[in-house]
């Protein structure tokens, strides 16, 4: 079996990873921050015990990051999405029924073990398995349910929150997860094109051959840790997470504290412009420099934050960050899987992209409580965003200086370098 449809069955692929973190990945993910004011109206918990349950399920998203790459390697990314998708679903709707502190932060840690298992690490794999020369736009075009899913999801759990309130928004969102992600995990995805007797990107070895690319010698997990690039690349995955784990945590707070109104449907908005970051890096990443960019990423980075410092005195600044972050999210969770694939290669990818996985961890673990200690000591925002602005400097200025690793030089001759 060749194609589906007329196509090369990767796309299919394609559509059932974006559908999978569309639901699977930014229902339990992006809606945290719909539940932190109703949670803190119900219980009287102040927001940083409330982020710590974020920070908890952060922590071990990221510590079972190289475990779910080590899984993927061994058992394939469909059982481990599947897994991954039961628990989400079940973990979400268990949420409903919260009553104490304690059981809030073990149904997050339930949910942390199926995000781990349903998110990027298999569906990176599975994009990277599957395409070589239209990877960049592949994984541009999944990366975008994340985006797009973001948007929905936080619409959709704040529309149940003020329909219904904030635990049948819980309990929709995991019924959604079983009732569409694990249907189509079973019935489309496929581990590697070979399972199906295809080539990636549908075309012939001798195609691949005549057209002049070059393919990455692989680094192991080993081998990778010795390389200096790697060390910055993982640095540079810290600090972009501190920033996502704060905003994730504090972004309708935040927008509220600048007198913005409709402050969920600006969030809902900035994780859609992300869906434009995705597709027109992901696309270019098939032409261009991946570092060129990246650092065109933390530029844009710079751009929002400093545009919402300028809105303590003219809130409509706020739609400078709305589209200047949204962009920036959206082409930093593109180019860095496209980034360690160019790099150390597809070989070993579920464990290199597991191991960057595990050093996440440690930024969204400080991002959602560094911002709720500033604001529960300070009752404002302000000093976090500056903070979040440092952190985008110094993530330029060392994207700048990350070279290629001194083993392994020559590859892809026109999109690498």
């Amino acid at each position: 079996m060749k194609e589906r449809g007329g196509m090369f069955y990767g796309w299919w692929i394609v559509g059932a990873t974006f559908t999978v973190l569309f639901i699977g990945l930014c229902s339990g993910f992006y809606t945290v921050s719909v539940f932190l004011e109703p949670i803190e109206q119900t219980f009287g918990w102040n927001r940083t015990r409330i982020s710590l349950g974020f920070t908890i399920a952060a922590l071990l998203v990221g510590l079972l990051s190289p475990v779910v790459g080590i899984a993927v390697a061994r058992l394939g990314a469909r059982a481990v999405q599947l897994f991954g998708a039961l628990v989400t679903g079940f973990g979400l709707i268990l949420a409903s029924f919260i009553q104490t502190l304690w059981q809030y932060y073990i149904i997050y840690i339930v949910v942390a073990v199926g995000l781990a298992s349903v998110s990027l690490v298999p569906s990176q794999t599975v994009i990277s398995h599957w395409f070589e020369k239209r990877r960049g736009t592949a994984m541009g075009i999944i990366m975008t349910g994340i985006g797009l899913g973001g948007m929905a999801m936080v619409f959709i759990a704040s529309m149940m929150n003020e329909a219904y309130g904030w635990r049948w928004a819980y309990r929709f969102l995991g019924i959604l997860v079983l009732a569409v992600v694990v249907p189509v995990i079973l019935l489309v995805i496929r581990n590697r094109p070979e399972d199906m007797g295809l080539v990636p990107d549908g075309v012939s070895a001798t195609d691949t051959e005549s057209s002049g690319a070059t393919v990455t010698a692989s680094f192991t997990v080993k081998e990778a840790f010795r390389t200096l690039p790697f060390h910055l690349t993982c640095l540079v995955m810290v600090l972009f997470s501190i920033i996502l784990g704060g905003l994730t945590m504090h972004a309708i707070a935040l927008f509220r504290s600048y007198g913005v109104a409709e402050a969920n449907t600006l969030w809902s908005i900035t994780l859609g412009v992300s869906v434009a970051g995705r597709i027109i890096f992901g696309s270019l990443a098939d032409k261009l420099s991946k570092k060129l960019l990246l650092g065109a990423c933390w530029l844009l980075h710079i751009l929002g934050f400093w545009s919402i410092i300028m809105a303590s005195g003219n809130s409509s600044l706020v739609w400078g960050f709305v589209v200047c972050y949204g962009l920036a999210l959206g082409s930093f969770v593109t180019l860095l899987p496209l980034f360690v694939a160019e790099r150390f290669g597809v070989e070993h990818f579920s464990k290199l992209i597991g191991m960057v996985g595990l050093f996440q961890v440690i930024g969204l673990a400080v991002g959602s409580v560094l911002l709720g200690r500033i604001y529960d000591a300070t009752a404002s925002y302000a000093q976090g965003v500056s903070i979040l602005l440092g952190i985008s400097v110094i993530s330029f200025l060392i994207t700048v200086i990350i070279a290629r690793p001194k083993q392994h030089r020559a590859v892809y001759p026109t999109a690498g370098s």
